[in-house]
């Protein structure tokens, strides 16, 4: 009888070493139960109708011309078409609505207010030059 222990970091290292270096094995294939393929498939139906409810009532809002509330900025922020897998960060939906947030929009103008560096050292040459 084999002795029985808790997986610990060696264990986890091991049986990653032993699938790398396999082809596919018996031992190496989760065979997903009847219930967890009717589970994962319930899960990914409720995650669209709540995603879909989400657009809904986004663009009841912005035709109203209100701004969506928390939970909707949640779900539009976080969802996985906006899933940047290059960086790592949810940026898809960057830029593409309008900001209310003054504060916000101070920083834009500051940041849009300054001199590019190419015109600022062509300015320079110019100078120089006369």
């Amino acid at each position: 009888m084999p002795a029985v222990y808790s997986i610990d970091l060696i264990a986890k290292r091991d049986k990653k070493l032993k699938m790398d270096r396999s082809i596919v094995k018996g031992w190496n294939v989760h065979y997903q139960t009847l219930k967890e393929a009717e589970e994962a498939a319930r899960l990914k139906k409720q995650r669209q109708e709540e995603e879909m409810q989400a657009q809904d009532h986004s663009e009841d809002e912005e035709a109203e011309g209100g701004e969506p509330d928390q939970e909707a900025e949640e779900v539009f922020e976080n969802s996985e078409a906006a899933f940047n897998r290059k960086t790592g960060a949810y940026s898809g939906h960057y830029g593409k609505r309008p900001v209310h947030d003054e504060r916000e929009k101070k920083q834009i103008h500051a940041i849009l207010e300054k001199p590019d560096a190419f015109s600022a050292a062509m300015s320079a040459l110019n100078q120089q030059a006369e």
